[in-house]
């Protein structure tokens, strides 16, 4: 299955949506690091119905306006979601990792503590990897001007070293936060 399935699943475990409420709620929940536009919504819930993923709740009619479609999700369809959140995402993979925490509340801590673990220590390799070149680049260049290309080159791998203590903090939150079993 794609991502924009599981986002589109993930919506659908909370509460039926129709087409229309699951593109806003997209807007509003996923858009820092997840889009998707009316030609991947409609044929992905298409799809989803007729692999017994989802299934139409109703028919609405409002006056004038085109009938709404409100879909649930099925019991496969939580199954699955289910299942894919507690896969390890593919390292790096940001936009996957964020889009399985925002189902994460559907497993297990047992499961989701692990994969946390896993996830922060990709960071810390990271970090270690962005800090040793920075020094390194600094080591053999000394003071760097910001009209110095490799002042430029510095400056990013600081922003990725931010990114990742950033994130390394995010899973120690989340795994303290599940075994606290509150936030």
């Amino acid at each position: 299955m794609s991502s924009i399935q599981y986002a589109l699943l993930s919506l659908l475990a909370r509460e039926p949506l129709s087409g229309y409420d699951m593109k806003q709620q997209m807007n509003g929940r996923f858009t820092a690091f997840y889009k998707i536009n009316n030609n991947q919504l409609y044929p992905s819930l298409a799809k989803m119905e007729g692999e017994g993923l989802i299934e139409l709740l109703s028919h609405e009619r409002e006056s004038y306006r085109p009938a709404r479609k409100v879909y649930k999700i099925t019991e496969a369809g939580i199954e699955s979601l289910k299942a894919w959140v507690a896969q390890p995402g593919k390292p790096g993979d940001w936009e996957e990792f964020l889009l399985k925490q925002y189902s994460s509340w559907l497993i297990e801590p047992e499961v989701l503590i692990p994969l946390l673990e896993e996830n922060k220590r990709q960071h810390e390799e990271i970090l270690a990897e962005y800090t040793a070149r920075a020094a390194m680049l600094r080591e053999q260049n000394g003071p760097l001007t910001s009209d110095n290309p490799l002042f430029s080159t510095v400056v990013v791998i600081e922003m990725g070293v931010g990114f990742e203590r950033m994130s390394i903090e995010w899973c120690d939150n989340m795994i303290r936060w599940v075994k606290e079993n509150r936030i």
